[in-house]
């Protein structure tokens, strides 16, 4: 990555732990420079706004998702073995990166996530249907829209995410029974 990348990646990365700590409102862009160890002006080289600038960091944490859980994916494996490796790849990058989460979290419940942002092309999205469909195809998965299959796993992955994130105190007492969720996931998406 050349320099110039590597500096909108680190005013990025720095926004993303600013936003997770104090949100959107509490982001200024001179946090961000100060943050990222640039003058200001640096940030205004890369974005126009915060406004802008949140909108790419929305785009940013997608790609990085998409990225990291497409290259541990082998389509070569069946079907149940690469859902396993989907969810315990997409819980385990979650973990690692909390701010992609909060981010995720604070964006999609605030004004930024408009109609035009959501019709935006989406590899993420994309990649997601057709990794699901890879699974009706094959005659694992049940015969439904892939994007519902998406939808509901998905959906319970961030849950479980969301409470192992910031129900901490809660987590302890319910660890032992926490690694069944994705076989229950899985026995309620496979086909019978």
């Amino acid at each position: 990555m050349d320099q110039i990348a590597n500096k909108k990646v680190l005013i990025l990365e720095s926004a993303l732990e600013l936003i997770r700590e104090n949100g959107f409102h509490g982001c200024p862009i001179s946090q961000v420079a100060k943050q990222a160890s640039v003058a200001a002006g640096s940030v205004y080289t890369y974005f126009e706004s915060k406004d802008e600038m949140i909108l790419e960091l929305y785009r940013y944490v997608k790609l990085v998702v998409l990225e990291e859980i497409r290259e541990k994916d082998d389509p070569e494996k069946n079907f149940e073995a690469r859902f396993f490796d989907f969810w315990n790849n997409l819980t385990s990058l979650y973990r690692e990166k909390p701010a992609f989460q909060s981010f995720l979290d604070q964006f999609t419940s605030s004004p930024y996530n408009t109609d035009t942002v959501q019709l935006e092309d989406d590899p993420w999205g994309r990649w997601t249907e057709a990794f699901f469909r890879a699974g009706v195809e094959s005659g694992q998965l049940r015969p439904l829209n892939p994007k519902i299959l998406s939808i509901m796993v998905m959906g319970s992955a961030i849950s479980l995410i969301r409470y192992t994130t910031y129900f901490k105190a809660k987590t302890a007492s319910a660890s032992k029974d926490l690694h069944l969720i994705p076989k229950m996931v899985w026995d309620g998406i496979k086909f019978q």
